[in-house]
């Protein structure tokens, strides 16, 4: 009989692990692509309310108080539900007591409804109706605040941002917060998933309070820049409501000193290109502007449009005759004398101003000087308003024309067209500026 072979020893825990190939360590890939992909797909597809138009609330919100009275509930579909509720919990009709069992319903909904587009679609209708003063807007606080743990992605990350968002005494000063820190406001509640920022009642109301604490550092372009990326946004609509305060809080710095005229030409540049010029539109944030504040914007504008066309001269005309001209006029506006003043370019001035005077490409020429065709638009016009008396002055070999404001064939200021042979036809008063001593004591004694 065969000896069997000795058992060999078994190896330890220790020589197993020995003899193993190193292990590879596998790291995950960075999420940053990831996360941006998401806000991608949140900001082009966001889960939004559609806003019904004015004209289609009033009919919208009784279709659906007859559905919620009777039980009616075929043919509907939630974003109709939703876009619904805009109209019942509008301005117009969230105190109309017709309409109290909807928005008892819209409550009561809130509570009870699964996760899902109603639900994010309310914290959009609450977010759109905000108002401080509003009891509806405590009420969807409160409804929505129970159930904020279900709310969608984007919402969410709003949430996360705007922790305090449900209590409505502290929602506007938080996102007031936000906008001041951020570098542009705009962009910032876009990406933080406030779709519409100028058009919300929350953002309204933060408005104010990012306004209030703005203001006083809006000496500094820092401040101004962070104002004007909420105001005027790149990739935005202009803001309308509000706007008002707005320019009056970027004006009030410069009440008892003007600021440096490259500052002043780019603030009046901006403020008229984005709001319109105060001289042509009564309408806007005119309407109700601060009339100290409003003369200053005025004050502004009229050295502005001289300095426009005493450039516009220089620049094209050789004359020795015209610099004395052109310090004459120049020197009665920093006398205080001219109270207003109006540019009227020929063609090849137009083109002129807004290809050199106009480089910063906000404003158009077309809609910020009127027109003089005659001469073959060789000849351009500085219409100005001294006292009561109209004073007409003319590039090139142009006389000055002086009228009595109140007489009928005095040209009026702030007409999109003038012609400069029917003003000199209607002219009784004037003078060539050969020799300027002559000409300059005829305008003094004359205004």
């Amino acid at each position: 009989m065969m000896e069997s072979e000795p058992k060999k020893p078994r190896d330890s825990a220790r020589t197993l692990l020995a003899r193993q190939k190193p292990l590879t360590a596998r790291v995950l890939p960075s999420l940053d692509g990831i996360g941006r992909s998401i806000e991608k797909i949140l900001a082009r597809w966001p889960d939004i309310v559609s806003s019904p138009p004015e004209r289609d609330r009033e009919a919208l919100a009784l279709s659906m108080l007859f559905r919620i009275q009777n039980n009616k509930w075929t043919d509907i579909t939630i974003q109709r539900v939703t876009s619904a509720a805009i109209a019942i919990f509008d301005e117009d009709r969230r105190r109309r007591p017709d309409l109290l069992p909807a928005r008892k319903f819209y409550l009561g909904e809130i509570a009870a409804s699964k996760p899902g587009p109603f639900l994010d679609g309310m914290v959009e209708v609450y977010i759109d109706s905000f108002d401080l003063e509003g009891e509806h807007t405590k009420l969807l606080a409160d409804a929505l605040s129970a159930r904020r743990a279900d709310l969608g992605g984007r919402l969410q990350k709003l949430h996360k941002i705007l922790q305090r968002l449900f209590k409505p005494d502290a929602a506007p000063l938080d996102l007031a917060r936000m906008m001041l820190e951020a570098e542009d406001s705009y962009a910032a509640m876009i990406s933080n998933g406030l779709t519409t920022p100028h058009a919300s009642g929350l953002a309204r109301a933060a408005h104010k309070i990012f306004l209030q604490l703005l203001a006083p550092e809006l000496d500094k372009a820092e401040a101004r820049t962070k104002l004007f990326h909420w105001l005027t946004p790149e990739n935005g609509p202009v803001l309308q409501s509000g706007a008002g305060a707005a320019v009056e809080a970027l004006l009030a710095p410069w009440r008892d000193h003007p600021p440096p005229a490259a500052l002043r030409n780019e603030l009046s540049e901006r403020i008229i290109a984005a709001w319109n010029d105060p001289r042509l539109h009564a309408g806007g944030i005119w309407s109700g502007f601060d009339p100290a504040l409003r003369a200053i914007l005025l004050q502004w504008l009229t050295y502005q449009d001289m300095k426009f066309f005493c450039d516009m001269v220089t620049a094209t005309q050789n004359s020795h005759m015209w610099p004395p001209r052109r310090d004459f006029w120049l020197k009665l506006h920093k006398d205080n004398m001219i109270d207003e003043a109006w540019v009227a370019f020929g063609s090849d001035a137009r083109r002129f101003a807004q290809q050199n005077l106009l480089s910063s490409g906000r404003t158009d020429a077309v809609k910020r000087f009127a027109l003089q065709p005659d001469r073959g638009g060789s000849t351009s016009l500085l219409i100005m308003r001294i006292g009561n008396k109209i004073v007409v002055d003319g590039c090139h070999s142009y006389k000055t024309h002086i009228f009595r404001q109140d007489d009928k064939r005095a040209p009026k200021l702030y007409e999109r067209v003038y012609h400069c042979d029917n003003i000199m036809r209607a002219s009784t008063n004037s003078k060539s500026h050969n020799p300027i001593y002559n000409w300059s004591q005829w305008v003094l004694q004359n205004v």
